[in-house]
C-alpha cells in the first residue's frame, strides 16, 4: 500500500517542458518569462489598477510589501499568532515588533475586536490571514485600518484563486502577498508576488527586490542588462528568476483545473465527517474558496491517537500551525488574549489534499478517519 503524503506538487511533462525552453533561451535570471508571470498572475486576479511585483519567496515579498507600507523601526506590527512564522519574522527584518492578535473560532482569521484592542500610537499596519485558503473577515479589517489609518498587508498566501463580494483576493485592498512554494496550489518551485495601488509602490518595489538598482528591471525583462545605473534605495535580492518563472507560467494556465478539483475532495471530506462525534469539519462549502489544505479539528484531547491511526494506514498528517507566541525568539513579543487560539492549535489537524487528488487516496482518507471515530 502506498503511503499519502499531505502534499503533492502537480507537475508534470507540461511544466518540464516549460523549464526546458526557459533554459533554451539561455538567460537564467530575472527576465522576459518573470514579466510573463506577473503579467499572468494580473490578468488571472483582474487586476485594474493594481500592479504585480514577482520574488522569489513569499517571506521576500511580505518583507518589502511590509516596507512599502511604511514599516519600520519603532513601529508595531498586529498580526495573528496562529500562523507559520514568516509573517512575524518579515515584520522583524523592518525593525519593527510584532504584536500577536487572536482568531475568531469559526474561520480562524484575525479577531477584528480582539485586534483593535491592541491599537496603540506605535500601530503602522495589520496583517490579516486567510486561513486554508478561507477569507477572514476583511471588511471588518478595512473598517479597523481606516478608523486608525493603518496599511494593510494582506497574507494571501493560502488564498491564491478564493474569491470574495468585490472579486479574486488581490484585485481590492491595500496590499496583498501572495506564495509559491513548493506545497502552494500553483508552484514556481519557490516565490511569491506582491499587489499594490500605485505605480509609484510599484517603482519602490521593483528597486528593493533588485538592489536598489533603478533601471535593471526594465532591461531584465527584455533579458537584457543595464550597464549604467543607479543605486536609489535600500535593496535585496528577491527577484523571480526566468526557470522558476517558466513553472510558475506552465502551473497559473491550470489553476482553475487545480483549485476545481481540490473544491471536490473538501466538500467530499466535509460531507463524510460532519456527521462524526469528535470533530468539526471548516464552516465553508467550497463555492469560491481555492483550497490551500484541509484541516479538521479534532476535539477531546484525540488529535495524537488519531495522528497515529492514520500514520499505521500509511495517511500522512500536518499540524497548521505552531502558534508563533509559543516560539522561544518571539516569546517575549507583545500578545493579545489568546485564548481561541490556545484551544485551536491542540485540536487542528490538516489532512491530504492535492491538486487531481487520486480518488482512491481519498477514498482511503475518508476510511480511515471515519474508522477511526466510529
Amino acid at each position: 500500500m502506498d503511503r499519502i503524503p499531505v502534499f503533492v506538487p502537480h507537475i508534470d511533462k507540461d511544466t518540464i517542458s516549460h523549464v526546458g525552453e526557459a533554459f533554451d533561451v539561455g538567460w537564467l535570471g530575472m527576465g522576459a518569462s518573470t514579466k510573463e508571470f506577473e503579467e499572468r498572475i494580473a490578468a488571472y486576479l483582474g487586476l485594474q489598477g493594481r500592479y504585480v511585483v514577482a520574488t522569489n519567496t513569499g517571506t521576500s515579498a511580505l518583507h518589502i510589501a511590509l516596507l512599502a507600507a511604511g514599516v519600520g523601526p519603532g513601529d508595531e506590527v498586529i498580526t495573528p499568532s496562529f500562523n507559520y512564522v514568516a509573517d512575524h519574522q518579515a515584520v522583524r527584518m523592518t525593525g519593527a515588533d510584532v504584536v500577536m492578535c487572536d482568531i475568531c473560532d469559526d474561520n480562524l482569521g484575525l479577531d477584528v475586536a480582539k485586534a483593535e484592542a491592541l491599537v496603540n500610537e506605535r500601530t503602522k499596519a495589520v496583517i490579516p490571514l486567510h486561513f486554508a485558503g478561507i477569507p477572514c473577515d476583511m471588511e471588518g479589517v478595512s473598517r479597523l485600518a481606516k478608523k486608525y489609518q493603518l496599511r494593510v498587508v494582506e497574507d494571501a498566501m493560502h488564498a491564491f484563486g478564493t474569491r470574495m463580494d468585490k472579486g479574486l483576493i488581490g484585485s481590492f485592498g491595500d496590499i496583498t502577498c501572495f506564495s509559491f512554494d513548493p506545497v502552494k496550489i500553483i508552484t514556481s518551485i519557490d516565490g511569491g508576488a506582491v499587489v499594490v495601488n500605485s505605480e509609484q509602490e510599484l517603482k519602490r518595489l521593483q528597486h528593493m527586490r533588485l538592489l536598489g538598482v533603478d533601471k535593471d528591471t526594465t532591461e531584465r525583462y527584455k533579458n537584457k542588462r543595464a550597464w549604467e545605473y543607479d543605486v536609489v534605495s535600500e535593496g535585496f535580492r528577491y527577484h523571480l528568476t526566468n526557470i522558476m518563472a517558466s513553472v510558475g507560467i506552465s502551473q497559473i494556465k491550470r489553476v482553475e483545473e487545480f483549485i476545481a478539483s481540490r473544491q471536490e475532495v473538501c466538500r467530499s471530506y466535509n460531507a463524510a465527517f460532519a456527521g462524526l462525534d469528535g470533530v468539526t469539519v471548516p464552516a465553508s462549502d467550497f463555492s469560491n474558496v481555492s483550497p490551500f489544505i484541509y484541516t479538521l479539528r479534532v476535539l477531546g484531547g484525540r488529535r495524537e491517537a488519531l495522528i497515529a491511526h492514520l500514520d499505521r494506514n500509511q495517511i500522512e498528517t500536518g499540524i497548521h500551525f505552531v502558534p508563533v507566541h509559543k516560539h522561544a525568539y518571539f516569546s517575549n513579543a507583545r500578545c493579545g488574549d489568546l485564548e481561541v487560539t490556545d484551544k485551536v492549535v491542540n485540536e487542528v489537524l490538516t489532512l491530504p489534499l492535492h491538486s487531481n487528488m487520486k480518488p482512491d487516496h481519498v477514498e482511503r482518507v475518508i476510511a480511515a478517519v471515519t474508522d477511526f471515530f466510529n
